[in-house]
């Protein structure tokens, strides 16, 4: 038996989320929905799938790679626009072996896998679908199909679409099972609600002053802040949560915040507290610190010279531009950074920005002056409210993988409420592996036991 996993829904019916995540990466109790069916597989015996992907299918083979981590084989197969799930069934109907197990893995519904192998080893007829017991009208996302049946078997891809529903030739197995599909926003959020108890991604970072409670879910690659109180509250990956944030049955997604029962979209930067007045100037103090750190790093010049100069064959440095302060607002600052990965190397030379009263020890993120100036939205502006600085915590917490709007929301928030913690927070990333060495990129197909 040959098992054809589709994770290909465009997730129309999920809008807005779906601009950000495909419905295969929604996460399901912190992990996303394919990961979820990948695992039910394996406890059902399955060991090898092709997996049907769409337009965005880059992000799905990003994520899960060949499947080694969850202990299956994963092959790739591309669904072109035009296609039906029939119409990829058939072209792939050379490499079908015997029976064909179709499992739709982006639409939550995979509690019912276990139950649905078992149970169908002992059925003959041609086509078999999945049903739950308590409505035997609507699938589950899982079908048996022999391999006289492939010539015109027609099978659903959207679960919010009228066609979701058996065909004629499709016989139901009814399942004792508590599974709806994911065909709107409110049912992914409570689905991912499930239980009361919080559930946290091991990939993803919740401050210890951070309060969950009330079903909360939080992603990988997503960040939750000291002070962010969340009730009933979806997380999704790329995402941070600042300080102070409080917020109650939701979906959050970089800036965007959805009410998953209505749709209405507001925004994290909405409740921004109010604005707290002119910049403050960077003071006697930061010149004083850059002196201290200064000397302090003058062993580290000579190596990252060496080590940006063998990296990047000869030419060591690159000139760095960024709007700095001045007196009268913003100005631009020109002095270079070492070409390399490591933070720690590359950002040395700020310390004599720092020294000269440009860069603030602790602040916001320091931007090109084009990408300063380009900030069209009142929000992005915020920033502006407080100096540019060495330290800023956007550079210390955002996601590697996180889009430029998020470091934004977490300037905003920190011109906002002020930059406690900065210089901890600072000394702990001074003393992590986030100083030294490069964003580790997610690697599907590392076991977990090899970290």
């Amino acid at each position: 038996m040959t098992t054809v996993l589709f994770a290909d829904r465009d997730g129309s019916s999920l809008a807005p989320l779906s601009d950000v995540t495909v419905p295969a990466l929604f996460p399901i109790r912190s992990a996303p929905a394919l990961e979820r069916t990948l695992e039910a597989l394996v406890s059902s015996g399955i060991r090898t799938a092709l997996c049907v992907v769409g337009p965005r299918a880059g992000e799905v083979e990003r994520r899960f790679g060949k499947g080694i981590r969850w202990g299956i084989a994963l092959e790739y197969v591309r669904r072109e626009e035009s296609e039906s799930p029939g119409d990829v069934l058939r072209r792939l109907e050379q490499r079908l072996d015997g029976e064909t197990l179709v499992v739709r893995g982006d639409v939550g519904t995979e509690g019912a896998i276990s139950g649905f192998v078992s149970a169908v080893e002992s059925r003959t007829e041609p086509v078999v679908a999945a049903v739950a017991s308590g409505d035997r009208a609507r699938p589950l996302g899982l079908w048996r199909i022999e391999p006289q049946a492939l010539k015109k078997v027609e099978l659903p891809r959207e679960p919010a679409d009228p066609g979701w529903a058996l065909a004629k030739d499709h016989v139901p197995l009814a399942l004792d099972v508590e599974a709806k599909p994911l065909d709107s926003l409110a049912a992914f959020w409570r689905a991912d609600r499930g239980a009361e108890a919080s559930a946290v991604s091991p990939r993803a970072t919740v401050g210890p002053r951070a309060r969950l409670k009330g079903g909360t879910s939080v992603a990988e690659e997503a960040v939750v802040l000291d002070g962010a109180e969340l009730s009933g509250v979806t997380v999704l990956p790329r995402t941070v949560v600042p300080s102070g944030v409080k917020l109650a049955d939701a979906v959050v997604t970089q800036n965007r915040v959805v009410d998953p029962e209505t749709g209405a979209v507001t925004r994290l930067t909405d409740l921004l507290p109010s604005a707290a007045g002119r910049a403050p100037a960077p003071g006697v103090g930061s010149r004083l610190a850059a002196l201290v750190l200064l000397v302090l790093s003058i062993p580290l010049w000579p190596i990252a010279l060496v080590w940006s100069a063998i990296a990047n064959a000869g030419h060591p440095t690159r000139p760095y531009r960024f709007a700095g302060w001045s007196p009268g607002g913003r100005r631009e600052v020109r002095t270079f950074r070492f070409e390399t990965g490591i933070p720690l190397f590359r950002d040395l030379p700020l310390l004599l920005a720092l020294l000269s009263g440009t860069l603030a020890l602790g602040g916001v993120a320091p931007l090109a002056p084009e990408e300063e100036a380009a900030l069209s939205e009142p929000w992005g502006k915020v920033r502006l409210e407080a100096p540019p600085g060495l330290l800023a915590r956007s550079r210390m917490v955002s996601p590697p993988a996180a889009p430029p709007e998020v470091a934004r929301v977490v300037d905003a928030f920190d011109a906002r409420r002020g930059l406690p913690g900065l210089v901890p927070l600072g000394l702990s990333t001074l003393f992590s592996a986030r100083a030294f060495s490069a964003p580790k990129a997610w690697n599907p197909d590392q076991l977990p036991d090899q970290g």
